[in-house]
């Protein structure tokens, strides 16, 4: 009776274990994310824009840690891609900040109009971790969220934190090899997105 007894522990106990190391399972490349309603810099509903239908790159900023992926961002720019297949945009994550909401959506506002280039950027805002719970990233506090999808939605790349050279120059490489065309632009052309004196 002893040994059937340790046996049932044995087996409940695994069978727990196995449970919660499902649960600990973060994002990665393969899973599959879906629409989730979150909220615009006016702080109304919205809905993210493009999962299966386009490439999408997608920030996750702390406003805490804005800078973490700079030279991500810096070379991401220097590339032109299809807009009818590509959509890149930033979603705020608001939950993980002390600072007030509403003064971060305005100084993003303002942000978006000393910019070219983002004067139309779409940026929407996650004031309740939403996108961590949906999407089960896991803790993005004091990140800058990097994550790639192709047109069915299925993810190429994900990672919270500071990217390297190397993941830097995989992740423009998924983005072209999903598109029909891109390329990197020449100086001359980056010299359209410059602000008038």
């Amino acid at each position: 009776m002893k040994y059937f007894t340790f046996l049932v522990f044995f087996l409940l106990a695994n069978s727990l274990l196995a449970q919660d190391n499902e649960s600990q399972r973060f994002l990665q490349r393969g899973d599959t994310i879906f629409p989730i309603e979150l909220r615009d810099l006016k702080n109304k509903p919205y809905v993210t824009p493009g999962i299966g239908e386009k490439v999408l790159l997608i920030f996750y900023p702390d406003p805490d840690n804005p800078h973490q992926n700079d030279e991500f961002v810096t070379e991401s720019k220097q590339w032109k891609f299809p807009l009818d297949e590509f959509l890149a945009y930033g979603i705020v994550n608001l939950k993980d900040t002390p600072l007030p909401n509403p003064i971060i959506r305005f100084m993003l506002r303002m942000l978006r109009k000393r910019s070219k280039r983002e004067a139309n950027a779409l940026v929407l805002t996650d004031p309740k971790g939403t996108l961590q719970k949906e999407w089960n990233t896991g803790d993005c506090n004091n990140a800058i969220t990097i994550l790639l999808v192709d047109k069915t939605g299925e993810v190429l790349f994900f990672k919270a934190g500071k990217l390297t050279k190397e993941e830097t120059n995989f992740v423009i490489k998924e983005i072209c090899d999903h598109l029909t065309t891109c390329h990197k632009m020449t100086p001359e052309e980056m010299k359209e997105f410059e602000l008038d004196d």
